[in-house]
């Protein structure tokens, strides 16, 4: 009866145990696990957008650099001495005005000596054609001083016109834009610095290297802008007139050309400017916002939800960065609707919910 009494209060404080700290425990894992099932197969909603195109016109600026439309150096083409220049940087100049003139003595000498030997030979040609005795002069010494007549000629002819080269004269209408000539220097053909550089400023040319991405869109006659930001950001209107037509190696760029009329010749040569072109795309790309990209080890993706409400994760290659927005140059066709802020819990082909429906959101255009 004692041992009763002492087993009888084990049995009911484990009996208590049991009822009040096993089986609550038991029903709360229960519960737990429910809850976790439950919210395994919950169904998640996302934000969905759906996607567009950017517009047809692409807007590029680039940095260009202005230089004239032509620009020669002028050397001296004969060797002499400077006698005088008559022209000095900036001065307008018309096609072949007079801008220096160079004296060579030993030259006017070597012509009147040129000139002596043309009259010996014509005379010694003409004494022998007086001879009227027949086969007295032999047909090969007839056909010897006329050849060397012809030889006296050509010779004189030479230092004539290199008698006229002692005067430098502009090749074409323009501006002198530099000059290193002074009187007395002595001059060289082709040697050393020229002693004029003259540029036509009518017409200018802007040089712009394109990157590879949009060479394919630079065309002949393509309109550009020229904006001079030293000018108050002053606007010249122009167009391409020729490309290099292959790209840089280094650089991966395409050279083009574009001209603007400057007939005031208030625009200098050599400045820096900026040209914006305005290109129609062929094919305009897919515009995501910026918070649905999802970056992997497999490169950029976006969250597509499909038309059953599943979502698929595609692959993207991304073009140019607008911020809010990013251009997806392939990939995608438009026509997606994307996830925005995806979790990393969902997975592919897993069904979904949408917080508002579609329609009623859409990706700002640039």
């Amino acid at each position: 009866m004692r041992a009763f009494r002492i087993i009888l209060p084990l049995f009911v404080l484990i009996a208590l145990f049991v009822v009040f700290g096993v089986f609550p425990r038991l029903k709360n894992e229960e519960e737990l696990k429910t809850e976790a099932n439950a919210e395994k197969n919950r169904i998640p909603i996302v934000n969905v957008v759906p996607l567009k195109h950017s517009s047809d016109t692409t807007g590029l600026t680039l940095p260009g650099q202005i230089q004239p439309y032509r620009q020669t150096p002028l050397y001296a083409r004969t060797q002499g001495f400077l006698r005088r220049w008559y022209v000095d940087i900036g001065t307008q100049v018309k096609q072949g005005q007079l801008l220096a003139t160079i004296d060579a003595p030993e030259l006017d000498q070597d012509i009147a000596r040129a000139k002596a030997d043309q009259q010996l030979a014509q005379v010694n040609l003409d004494r022998l054609q007086s001879v009227q005795l027949p086969g007295a002069i032999a047909k090969q010494d007839v056909d010897t001083r006329r050849s060397a007549v012809t030889v006296a000629q050509a010779n004189l002819g030479r230092l004539q016109a290199l008698k006229d080269l002692q005067q430098i004269r502009a090749p074409f209408t323009g501006v002198i834009t530099s000059r290193t000539a002074e009187n007395g220097t002595l001059v060289s053909p082709g040697t050393g610095q020229p002693l004029f550089t003259i540029s036509e400023l009518g017409t200018l040319r802007v040089f712009v290297d394109v990157p590879q991405t949009y060479y394919r869109y630079i065309k002949v006659g393509l309109p550009a802008t020229v904006v001079i930001p030293e000018l108050q950001n002053k606007v010249f209107t122009g167009k391409v007139v020729r490309t290099s037509g292959t790209l840089r190696s280094d650089s991966r760029t395409l050279l083009a050309e574009v001209a603007i009329p400057n007939p005031k010749q208030e625009l200098p040569s050599g400045l820096y400017s900026q040209v914006k072109f305005d290109m129609i795309a062929t094919n305009a790309p897919v515009l995501i916002p910026a918070n649905a990209l999802v970056v992997t080890p497999n490169g950029a993706h976006v969250v597509v939800v499909e038309a059953d409400q599943r979502v698929r994760f595609v692959p993207i290659t991304l073009g140019r960065d607008y911020g809010t927005t990013l251009e997806a140059s392939s990939g995608l066709t438009g026509n997606e609707n994307v996830v925005t802020n995806p979790n990393d819990r969902l997975r592919d082909g897993q069904k979904v919910r949408f917080t508002k429906p579609a329609s009623e959101k859409s990706v700002a255009l640039r």
